[in-house]
């Protein structure tokens, strides 16, 4: 009897093995008749789909944990011209929208208020832009809206400390690089790799008052770099009485990525991240202490050990020029929007569009840049879905809760100086959090 229940399973292995084998040489066969590694794309997309109908949290976690160093490869990749950099590039959205949904129906989830609020917009964006004819217009909304796939995730997978541990571990290995970059190597590799022939070009690396250049790690820019650290220590700050003491050297390197990055925005979104968690958890006293050790030690020792004791008193004082930079943009787009109540559409405006298109607007706001492109209602819509999220997460005491919130609230903030949500390494980290504490209280791990 045995043996005749074994059966059909044997014969459902040959049957899978045998497809596999045809799928192989078929593969191999285009390839070599065409003379291009293309032939084995559709048996790699059919793997990738049986993995994530298979693993789905795997996948997700695969992807998590390789985003904040893929930026500096895929750019360097597509700086030198080499083919299929954009559907590579394009295969971790997909994969992570592919798991979220699947997770998502497994699990039942309802849409909620601040959901129905997102969907309207992307309705309203993706009809406008059809309306005024944009070329450019897919890839707009995909770099406009690819951090909701980050927080479909979050809405859809259950974290729980392991997951944060391990992204302590990954977030320490990216901040020693930094600090590589930073102190060691210098700007060089990153020229070497971008294929640059003068740092001149690489204008965003540097500040005013500071000579040397600023860290990015593996992630895109010092932009980038600085708002996942910081992202990464109000995670911390909101678990660290749940880890052991070893983790306090992961926090201390990611601190120290911080400040080789000498960005502003995060820094301040940390501190009112930090403010928040402090309330929240009824800390005030203790924030208040380890700000003031903090602020000396980082003001006395580490800014002077760095060379950007200048780059403080810069800021300090208001000589910095992106200070009045920042200022100058927000003033002058605002009167754009006011003045375009419907918006340009999708991909007509900022860093990515200007990349395509040098008559494109720039921007340093991700509030205004939806307002740009989207219009009055584009704006409101993107305001009240953020002011959603954040009214039902201040009322959410679990750990989750608190970490979701004060990241939200650093995400927030840097939004206010620059599209900041457009950047995958970043956001694929910060939006899962963020979904994560929007989570069922039934369904969220505490």
């Amino acid at each position: 009897m045995l043996q005749s229940a074994l059966r059909p399973v044997v014969a459902g292995r040959l049957v899978m093995l045998s497809l596999l084998t045809c799928c192989v040489l078929m593969s191999s066969l285009i390839a070599i008749t065409l003379r291009t590694s293309w032939g084995f794309a559709p048996l790699l997309g059919a793997a990738l789909l049986y993995g994530i109908f298979r693993w789905p949290v795997a996948v997700i976690g695969v992807i998590l944990f390789v985003a904040p160093f893929l930026p500096l490869p895929l750019l360097s990749l597509k700086l030198y011209g080499t083919q299929g950099v954009q559907a590579l590039s394009a295969s971790k959205e997909v994969g992570l929208l592919a798991a979220a949904l699947v997770l998502g129906r497994r699990q039942r989830l309802s849409l909620q208020t601040m959901d129905w609020v997102m969907l309207a917009l992307i309705v309203w964006a993706t009809s406008l832009s059809m309306m005024l004819s944009i070329p450019s217009m897919w890839i707009g909304l995909k770099d406009d809206f690819g951090f909701v796939i980050s927080y479909l995730v979050g809405r859809a997978i259950s974290l729980d400390r392991l997951w944060v541990k391990v992204g302590l571990w990954i977030a320490g290995i990216v901040a020693a690089l930094a600090l590589l970059e930073f102190f060691v190597l210098g700007i060089g590799p990153r020229i070497l790799l971008m294929n640059l022939r003068d740092p001149v070009e690489l204008t965003s690396f540097k500040a005013d008052f500071f000579g040397g250049f600023r860290a990015s790690s593996t992630l895109g820019g010092p932009l980038e770099f600085g708002g996942f650290c910081a992202i990464v220590l109000l995670i911390f700050a909101s678990f660290y009485r749940q880890l052991p003491k070893k983790y306090w050297l992961l926090g201390a390197l990611v601190f120290l990525g911080l400040l080789s990055s000498a960005t502003r925005m995060a820094a301040l979104g940390l501190v009112l991240g930090c403010m928040y968690i402090a309330v929240r958890t009824n800390e005030k006293l203790r924030f208040a202490a380890l700000l003031f050790v903090f602020a000396i030690s980082v003001a006395g020792v580490m800014l002077p050990l760095m060379g950007l004791e200048g780059f403080l008193k810069a800021t300090l004082s208001g000589e910095d020029s992106s200070l009045s930079s920042h200022s100058l943009s927000i003033r002058e787009k605002s009167a754009y929007v006011l003045t375009h109540p419907l918006g340009s559409g999708a991909g007509t405006v900022g860093p990515r569009a200007a990349a395509r298109d040098p008559n494109s607007l720039e921007v340093e706001s991700g509030y205004l840049l939806f307002g740009m492109e989207y219009g009055w209602l584009g704006f409101f819509l993107f305001l009240a879905f953020c002011g959603w999220m954040l009214f039902h997460l201040a009322r959410d005491e679990s750990n989750f809760g608190v970490a979701a919130c004060s990241v939200l609230i650093a995400m927030l903030t840097m939004l206010t100086f620059t599209p900041i949500h457009m950047e995958f390494g970043l956001n694929s980290w910060a939006w899962v959090i963020i979904g994560s504490g929007l989570r069922p209280r039934s369904l969220t791990t505490t």
